[in-house]
């Protein structure tokens, strides 16, 4: 079985090879009706992602890396969609861990109605949309400043990017879950307690440590991982580290 904490990059790293499949079978035509074609642009490929996210009808699923202009050029799409007043949409932002603490995330909730965020168990490359699964645009790593952005109509890559993602969306943890863990971690030893997670100490170790009983240490342990929605200690510390709640 995969390793969940590979999958957010695995997701954009087949991109490529599914993005070149389809080159070498396709004729590129004009951007609005291409199976695939290639914005190098910046600002078209702006302009593109609200024209996309503005005309959604039943589903945007985000992918967010943490990148200077990610946050203010999702903003700026959903906004365009909360314009139109619609209902019924489903929108899910699947969000970098190390923007977990960025008060620009949690401000998208109030975007649209009924928007849903998560953090990704690992760190996020790429940037990635993709509407009411039949087009997606896909922006690559290291290009935050041109265009350098994908649009993608071919079904089978737009499926395939679609699963992947909802496949790294389900095992992502809610903001709003990271949120909780910020007010735990406020008191009662929890930043202490996940620094021995990521230390690897004993619970007989960590709890003497802590002057605490190994039963209240352990209890304790479970509250942090059911609030990351870790499934192992070991997960819990990469998931605490990757948002940057080991400093805390």
């Amino acid at each position: 079985m995969r390793n969940s904490n590979s999958l957010c990059d695995e997701v954009l790293s087949q991109m490529r090879p599914l993005i070149e499949s389809v080159v070498n079978d396709v004729q590129i035509r004009a951007l609005e009706d291409s199976t695939l074609a290639v914005i190098d642009d910046r600002s078209v490929a702006a302009n593109t992602l609200d024209t996309l996210v503005e005309r959604a009808e039943h589903s945007v699923t985000m992918l967010i890396p943490n990148s200077e202009d990610a946050l203010p050029v999702v903003g700026t799409a959903l906004r365009g969609l909360a314009a139109r007043h619609p209902r019924d949409i489903r929108v899910r932002i699947l969000a970098a861990p190390d923007l977990a603490g960025d008060d620009r995330l949690a401000r998208l909730g109030a975007v649209v109605e009924g928007l849903e965020i998560r953090l990704a168990a690992t760190a996020v490359r790429h940037a990635a949309v993709v509407v009411d699964r039949q087009v997606a645009l896909v922006r690559s790593p290291g290009v935050a400043t041109a265009g350098g952005a994908s649009i993608i109509r071919a079904p089978g890559v737009v499926k395939a990017l679609h699963d992947l993602m909802m496949t790294a969306w389900h095992r992502g943890a809610p903001l709003t879950k990271y949120q909780q863990l910020q007010e735990y971690l406020s008191s009662d030893c929890g930043t202490r307690i996940l620094q021995m997670l990521g230390d690897g100490c004993t619970d007989e170790a960590a709890a003497r440590e802590l002057e605490m009983s190994v039963r209240t240490y352990r209890r304790r342990v479970a509250d942090i991982m059911r609030l990351l929605g870790a499934r192992s200690r070991f997960q819990a510390g990469l998931y605490a580290s990757s948002m940057g709640l080991l400093q805390a």
